[in-house]
């Protein structure tokens, strides 16, 4: 007997992905987050409760208008759209296994949507006085500020993912070293400040973190969430722009803050490979992206360059051509 819809979804993430794929935390909390975007949205348009939901709801015009609704609603970037992309594209792989062959061709139809290409922006990054004005607009007077001042502090003083601080446990301090978690069950350790790690220390001690538990928390003891920590940043940030001007026309979002320990470094003088192991890059090709970043260390080079002038070469006339002329005309 073929399984329903939400039977299979439910096969997806407790043993599919987990069991019999291995995946990271990371690829499931986004393939679960993805879904949970998408349920809703599915039964919205097909008009019935998500738990009667069908295979015939999950099709490609569907999956395209989600992720249109992602884009011009959710104001979702073009790289979201393509990792809930791939979410999906696993699924619908999967649920071949289990659905009619007679639906083959709709789930090839899913398969075929493309990613979608985009101009990767530069690098956005504070400067120190930035970063401080943010930091200094946190009311430590309260409990989630004072969680909000180490959460902040510690994230720009490792370069951490937003993920990897989130998965934080207690047990993963060590001193004056902090052990992250990263994409593809890679870890590494990162050292800090000892001020930073003696007030890591205090906040477990006070608050009597177990060492199996999560340092970042909410008011009633649940994990901390991305968007919980992008809800915080924007409140902290709009106090911060009264008494840093250059704040109000950034953008600035929890990753920013990895960026910018990132642009710090390079800026003191650390090499590139270095900064590439701080961060947990597989490449120092990724970390290159912070260098062409800089203005700075671009005018740096340029003023080591010598002039160099040459007088253009004369080019051969081009042939007379309708389509030569069409296809100078495309941009």
């Amino acid at each position: 007997m073929t399984p329903s819809f939400p039977e299979v979804v439910q096969r997806f993430f407790g043993d599919f992905l987990p069991k019999q794929r291995n995946v990271s935390a990371h690829t499931l909390d986004s393939y679960r987050h993805t879904f949970r975007l998408l349920l809703p949205f599915l039964a919205e348009r097909s008009a019935r409760p998500i738990d009667r939901l069908d295979f015939d709801d999950f099709n490609a015009d569907a999956l395209l208008a989600f992720l249109e609704h992602l884009e011009s609603q959710r104001d979702n970037t073009i790289q979201t759209r393509n990792v809930r992309l791939a979410a999906l594209r696993s699924f619908a792989r999967y649920i071949t296994v289990f659905d009619a062959p007679g639906r083959l061709f709709s789930l090839q139809r899913i398969l075929a949507i493309p990613v979608k290409r985009w101009t990767k922006p530069v690098l956005g990054y504070l400067s120190r006085a930035e970063a401080n004005a943010i930091l200094e607009a946190i009311d430590a007077n309260r409990w989630t500020g004072q969680r909000d001042h180490l959460f902040f502090t510690l994230l720009y003083n490792t370069g951490a993912r937003v993920s990897e601080l989130l998965q934080l446990r207690a047990e993963d301090l060590r001193g004056r070293v902090v052990r992250l978690h990263g994409k593809g069950r890679k870890e590494r350790e990162v050292p800090i400040p000892s001020a930073l790690a003696e007030r890591l220390r205090r906040w477990c001690q006070i608050h009597h973190i177990r060492a199996d538990r999560p340092v970042f928390t909410n008011l009633r003891g649940a994990p901390l969430t991305r968007d919980g920590v992008a809800f915080r940043l924007a409140l902290i940030v709009k106090n911060a722009t009264r008494h840093c001007a250059s704040l109000k026309q950034r953008r600035v979002t929890p990753h920013t803050f990895r960026h910018t320990a990132a642009m710090h470094l390079l800026q003191s003088g650390v090499a590139v490979e270095i900064v590439a192991l701080w961060l947990g890059h597989a490449s120092p090709v990724t970390t290159h992206g912070y260098v062409v970043a800089d203005l700075k260390m671009k005018q740096q080079c340029l003023q080591q360059l010598e002039a160099f002038d040459t007088p253009p070469r004369s080019r051969p006339p081009r042939p007379n051509s309708r389509l030569i002329g069409f296809l100078e005309a495309v941009r």
